[in-house]
């Protein structure tokens, strides 16, 4: 992956971290676009994701939009986010370059040891919480020669910190994978009994580990597996999408689309087909 950032090659690609990571880290999504100045850029439709990140944005800007409220701010340089459970659409700038670190669960409350829910829906600050280091591997980024060392940069700068993280992993975060791999099977009482905890502190301590609780968050997930599903077999039925994800019927999935997407599931998956990794040819 040797290309060179600082030219006009283009990329939207997920990797796989360091084996010194894998324990924290789920993988980095690295993107860098760019678009002539008179040019309309697509927008980035996105809406929740099963995911906890740390965002670094080297180049260019995002401007994020909740369509049902017309409010608009402008991501931080570097951005902590929780669990999303609103739908809001992406504006890009004519280049933009974008890293992405996504954390297996409980991962990043183990690095920041600050309850999860006070990022759920939001793009934090990273150097208001994490301190100026942040934003200056972020001034890194922007120097690299190439993909390459951008995340190696970023894997260095993770590994020393998770160096000095206490060995802290809780039995909720392997149910939490559980409920990442199959949200419909387990019932809340046996993933309680599997944590070491009776159903209320399993819930608190889920909201602390995870941002939300866990039903809200078996929602998003079942959601996002459901859309992904009929994005990469998109001649499946939609009823048959619904039933094979543990929806009781298609109404029942519909409904979660509305809440997480503000549209119709065939709506959703035509706007996510014009964001701009798809309008490129990079997806």
């Amino acid at each position: 992956m040797q290309l060179d950032a600082n030219k006009q090659a283009m990329i939207y690609r997920y990797i796989v971290p360091d084996p010194a990571l894998q324990e924290y880290v789920k993988d980095f999504l690295i993107a860098h676009f760019t678009f002539d100045k008179d040019q309309d850029i697509p927008l980035k439709p996105y809406s929740p994701k099963p995911e906890q990140t740390i965002t670094f944005l080297p180049k260019g800007n995002l401007r994020i939009n909740n369509p049902l409220t017309g409010e608009t701010r402008i991501a931080p340089v570097t951005s902590i986010c929780g669990q999303q459970v609103s739908r809001y659409n992406f504006h890009l700038t004519s280049e933009y370059m974008m890293l992405r670190v996504h954390f297996h669960p409980g991962a990043l409350y183990r690095l920041l040891h600050i309850p999860i829910s006070e990022f759920t829906d939001c793009w934090f600050d990273a150097e208001s919480v994490i301190g100026r280091e942040i934003s200056d591997v972020n001034e890194r980024l922007a120097n690299c020669m190439n993909y390459t060392q951008m995340i190696a940069a970023v894997e260095l700068y993770l590994i020393n910190k998770f160096k000095k993280v206490k060995r802290d992993a809780h039995p909720l975060d392997q149910v939490a994978s559980c409920l990442f791999t199959d949200p419909s099977r387990f019932s809340l009482d046996w993933l309680a009994k599997e944590s070491y905890l009776c159903p209320r502190q399993f819930n608190r301590k889920f909201i602390e580990r995870m941002g939300v609780g866990p039903k809200l968050y078996s929602r998003v997930v079942r959601f996002y597996k459901a859309y992904q599903y009929k994005e990469t077999h998109p001649h499946e039925d939609w009823l048959k999408v619904a039933l094979l994800f543990g929806y009781s019927d298609y109404q029942h999935m519909v409904k979660d689309f509305k809440e997480f997407a503000n549209v119709t599931p065939n709506l959703w998956i035509n706007q996510d087909n014009q964001s701009p990794e798809r309008i490129l040819y990079l997806e």
